[in-house]
């Protein structure tokens, strides 16, 4: 609508200024004539009218108007090379394709070059005449190559705005997939110790009520742990990191908490830990804590075999526990968020049944081999 009215605005801005310079050459021609009655007010009408449609017909209103210069004149409309300035300025301006465009200012030349020669000017007037043609349509040029580079400049903002819109909607869906894995691991792991345990308070229960206290102890602990742990995961400013985890002290006692809770497990650790490698020491420990969860949750009752082995340029987390059958795992958000974790550090993941035990492997290598 908005350019719509804007376009019925130049049209009747453009019908305005012809019909003024229009009254003013029939108004020279009656006072002044320029050639036998009738001949010149052709010549005024043919020449300026076409104006009214300079910008939407801006080649077809020039080669109009300057094919009535052909007619002879005894003189010139005082505004004649203003009519033909505005004329051939629109043409640059808002013809195309570039080829017509020249094609019309070489036919104004023609034009204007035949009118001197055939009116009362001396020939060398002719070089006025070529100019007033030819540096118009230059200059019309010039705005029409300006406004492209404007509207190119518009729409790569637009896209450069887009682009930094769909960034910072990616950025905010990695966090919330970072957030989701880490209260992925906490919870997994710890939820699935407090599961183990609330079936031995069941069962003490049911059989010797006195020895439930312990399970239902175990309970209280891990579950305020888990409170701790889901506060370090809503960290969005910073990763998460946990300094009493992200040591060899850290992987010994979570693997005897699993061990308490009934994830029965054997955790080997061999080689030199690394110093200040914080991000790789968190990786192996959610790691190691997704492995014990797994097999607490998938092969309950069954010891898992967790090896971390330091190596001068990377670490390797292993872990293997029988399972039934030999049909592959089915790829959870626990082996995802491995996955993820490795390649995030430029690391690698395997996960396969082999021989009636499911073994997950996962290598990381050191900041400097990366």
């Amino acid at each position: 609508m908005n350019a719509w009215v804007a376009r019925l605005r130049v049209a009747r801005s453009d019908a305005v200024l012809t019909a003024v310079l229009t009254v003013i050459a029939l108004a020279q021609t009656l006072v002044f004539p320029i050639a036998h009655r009738g001949i010149g007010e052709l010549y005024v009408l043919g020449s300026i009218l076409p104006l009214a449609w300079r910008r939407r017909y801006p080649l077809e209103s020039a080669a109009v108007s300057s094919a009535f210069w052909f007619i002879p004149l005894d003189g010139y409309p005082v505004l004649g090379y203003v009519a033909v300035v505005l004329q051939f300025f629109a043409a640059g301006a808002y013809g195309s394709p570039r080829a017509a465009v020249w094609a019309v200012t070489a036919w104004g030349c023609v034009t204007g070059t035949v009118g001197t020669l055939l009116g009362p000017e001396l020939p060398v007037a002719v070089i006025g005449a070529v100019l007033s043609v030819v540096a118009p349509v230059a200059a019309g040029q010039l705005v029409a190559h300006q406004r492209l580079q404007h509207r190119a400049l518009l729409q790569l903002a637009a896209e450069l705005e887009a682009e930094k819109r769909r960034v910072r909607e990616a950025a905010v869906s990695e966090e919330r997939a970072r957030i989701a894995q880490e209260l992925h691991d906490v919870l997994g792991h710890e939820l699935t110790l407090i599961a183990v345990q609330a079936e031995a308070a069941s069962a003490a229960l049911r059989l010797a009520p006195e020895r439930a206290a312990a399970p239902v102890e175990a309970i209280r602990e891990t579950s305020h742990r888990t409170l701790r742990q889901i506060r370090w995961a809503l960290d969005v400013v910073a990763p998460p990191t946990d300094p009493t985890d992200a040591t060899a002290e850290g992987l010994a006692e979570l693997a005897r908490r699993a061990d308490a809770a009934g994830v029965a497990n054997s955790l080997a650790l061999t080689g030199v830990p690394w110093p200040g490698e914080t991000p790789v020491w968190l990786a192996v420990h959610r790691i190691v804590r997704e492995c014990l969860t797994n097999a607490g949750r998938h092969a309950p009752g069954r010891a898992v075999a967790v090896g971390v082995h330091w190596a001068l340029d990377t670490v390797t987390v292993t872990a293997a526990n029988p399972v039934d059958g030999r049909a592959q795992p089915v790829p959870g958000r626990g082996l995802a968020g491995m996955r993820h974790r490795a390649e995030l550090l430029g690391g690698t993941f395997t996960a396969a049944v082999r021989d009636g035990s499911f073994e997950v492997q996962v290598t990381l290598p050191a900041a400097g081999a990366r």
